[in-house]
């Protein structure tokens, strides 16, 4: 059989692939999912969640545009990862459900549509895993696993705290999830991992707030000191007390070198290092479901961070199969 018949060798035009919406191809090429009740043929559901609110610095970033160029870079891929001899769409049954609605002008209508969504996926016992969008879509998503009667330890990956109490009056701002995660829906500080966090970007105050509500940090310099076993051994152990683990990745918690459609803050961790951290927890821990955020489409290059986005999410898949090598 000539090569041209396996993935990822098709030529794209030789093929037609489910369209979640005008010219935008469905997640990875797998069925897009319209009524809710379909979802129960599905194991893994990719969720589009394209807001963006609060700027923190300059101008938009068009992070809501990712959505739209993570389905389309991943239709470079299969899904063999041939380092652990597992392929992960023989693994999982994955569709496309499509974008929560986004209204710019309505925030709470916009996360409570984020919110359906994940709690639709949820009720049918499947992972969710949502693209955004900036960091405050992750509040509604950990809100529908929280009331779907999960308790969650949740990973957060970022060069940032994102913990502040508020910016520009709005509680629910990118730079302020982390809080109302705790403050808001109830999430044990001690079940919350910072993981990455470094640079002159960041307040005292985040500190200081992580710090007294006993919220587990691992620096960057932390973990380049030695930290990384610790910091994952630390995660497993924590884990067990826990219904599993929800992983939410801003995409600077990266190397700006490897991620260049993001913040752009120096020290980050490579992308070996983020996916290898990952490979090794979700290996152990179950998954609850995970979200990448803050992907700029707009000043990346050649895609390289979206298609990042996409090794992250078939890596984090295929972790659970490791002992089945």
């Amino acid at each position: 059989m000539s090569s041209e018949k396996f993935r990822p060798y098709i030529p794209l035009f030789e093929v037609e692939y489910p369209l979640v919406y005008l010219d935008v191809p469905s997640f990875l090429g797998s069925k897009v999912v319209r009524d809710k009740n379909n979802l129960k043929e599905c194991d893994v559901v990719f969720i589009g969640a394209p807001w963006e609110g609060e700027i923190t610095w300059g101008s938009w970033s068009g992070c809501q545009l990712a959505p739209m160029h993570v389905r389309r870079v991943s239709l470079r891929y299969g899904g063999f990862i041939p380092e652990f001899n597992i392929d992960v769409l023989a693994k999982y049954r994955i569709c496309d459900y499509g974008d929560a609605c986004i209204d710019p002008d309505n925030q709470d209508k916009t996360f409570n549509n984020i919110y359906r969504k994940v709690y639709d996926v949820l009720e049918f016992n499947s992972i969710p895993i949502v693209v955004g969008g900036d960091h405050s879509i992750t509040v509604p998503v950990v809100k529908a696993i929280v009331e779907k009667g999960f308790n969650p330890l949740i990973l957060h990956f970022d060069a940032h705290y994102d913990n502040l109490p508020s910016y520009k009056g709005n509680k629910y701002a990118r730079c302020c999830p982390i809080r109302r995660i705790i403050e808001d829906l109830g999430v044990n500080p001690d079940n919350v991992f910072q993981i990455g966090v470094r640079g002159p970007r960041n307040a005292k105050i985040s500190k200081e707030y992580a710090d007294s509500m006993g919220v587990h940090v691992y620096t960057i310099w932390d973990l380049r000191k030695g930290g990384f076993t610790k910091c994952i051994n630390e995660i497993i152990e924590k884990s067990k007390k826990c219904d599993g683990v929800y992983i939410t990745i801003c995409m600077d918690v990266l190397d700006s070198s490897a991620a260049p459609a993001s913040a752009g803050d120096p020290m980050g961790l490579t992308s070996y290092e983020l996916i290898d951290m990952l490979v090794n927890i979700v290996n152990k821990a179950k998954l609850l479901g995970m979200d990448i955020v803050e992907l700029y489409p707009p000043i990346d290059v050649r895609e390289m961070t979206s298609h990042l986005a996409v090794w992250i999410v078939l890596y984090t898949l295929a972790a659970r199969f490791l002992e089945e090598k």
